[in-house]
């Protein structure tokens, strides 16, 4: 079925030519109140605005404390906004981790010496809210390795989701290049 994003708000092509004929007759649709309030982008840490709403801003606050735990070589602090559910799906590359302990389990295995880490540094964030408990963020940032002096460059998409405890990472997809 093809989709086609009609005013932010995706729906099946069949629906979308229908809304056409019908709006062409003179029948008006008032959209969802979330679909008309989130244009564009809330948070981008490229811009200088500081019309940021207050949970755009607290995503991007988790992505960065994320990062900082990721440079203090802190592997449970930079793993704790994953949600930790056996749904949450985390791909990496080519490779897929399904559920948070496979995650937790392939990053502790994959860095038994916390310093080989490296140092991430975010270039640009950005923060969209989908609905009042679910945000789309885009980052793109750069690691240093200074024991082998490579760098990395990447790119992440992260759906996020507002829970008791603040807003969890529940899907991620992650492209990675070397410099």
């Amino acid at each position: 079925m093809v989709f086609e994003l009609h005013r932010n708000i995706f729906l099946p092509l069949r629906f979308e030519k229908l809304l056409k004929i019908l709006t062409f007759l003179g029948f008006s649709f008032s959209l969802p109140l979330m679909a008309q309030e989130q244009k564009g982008w809330q948070f981008d840490s490229a811009s200088n605005s500081s019309l940021s709403k207050p949970d755009a801003q607290q995503v991007y606050t988790v992505l960065l404390q994320m990062l900082d735990r990721w440079n203090a070589h802190d592997m449970e602090g930079h793993l704790e906004v994953y949600w930790k559910s056996p749904e949450l799906l985390v791909v990496v590359g080519s490779e897929q981790f399904n559920g948070w302990q496979q995650l937790h389990d392939s990053y502790i295995n994959g860095y038994p010496d916390r310093n080989a880490m490296g140092f991430i540094q975010p270039k640009r964030i950005q923060v969209r809210l989908l609905k009042s408990d679910m945000a789309l963020a885009l980052t793109w940032w750069s690691v240093a390795f200074p024991r082998s002096k490579e760098k990395m460059v990447g790119n992440s998409i992260m759906n996020l989701e507002k829970f008791e405890d603040g807003w969890k990472i529940v899907a991620s997809h992650t492209s990675i290049g070397e410099m």
